[in-house]
């Protein structure tokens, strides 16, 4: 009788497989992972305002991120703990002027390398809950849209 559960069991382990796909090869990297810090109680790491800036302001997230992957992905989406929200922007050249704009993704193409620096894109802090300091980690969970969250920490430096 055993026997007969055992199989069973094997059966519907192996059917409920059946869909899921090969695994995916490679996947996302992250390293160099910074956040700048706030001086003098909350300096504002650019001019965006948003209506969620407070009393520490703002700050801003650099990385680089490697897709070792055979498929492209995109980052789409941020959150930490210590910022009332999070959001993906680029610096674009608008007319010889540069603004910053909040971006909808931000793509990282298989085998590729892109890097999240000042004056391109980065990962806007609104609203820091408190002052953060250089030395000291934040946590950052990166949302990807194939490779699903990557939680890094991220050092706060004095730049």
């Amino acid at each position: 009788m055993s026997r007969w559960v055992f199989a069973a069991l094997a059966v519907l382990a192996l059917a409920a497989c059946a869909n899921a796909g090969p695994a995916p090869e490679g996947g996302v990297q992250v390293s160099d992972a910074w956040v700048r810090a706030t001086a003098f109680g909350g300096a504002d790491a650019g001019a965006y305002e948003h209506p969620a800036a407070g009393e520490f302001g703002n700050s801003a997230a650099y990385m680089t991120i490697r897709n070792t992957g055979a498929a492209g992905d995109y980052l789409v989406g941020v959150e930490t703990d210590v910022a009332a929200a999070a959001e993906l922007h680029t610096v674009e050249d608008n007319g010889g002027m540069l603004a910053m704009w909040p971006v909808e993704a931000i793509e990282i193409p298989a085998g590729a390398t892109v890097e999240l620096r000042p004056g391109g894109h980065h990962l806007m802090l609104i609203g820091l809950s408190r002052e953060l300091r250089a030395g000291e980690t934040v946590p950052l969970t990166l949302r990807f849209e194939r490779a699903g969250e990557l939680v890094v920490e991220a050092e706060v430096r004095q730049q």
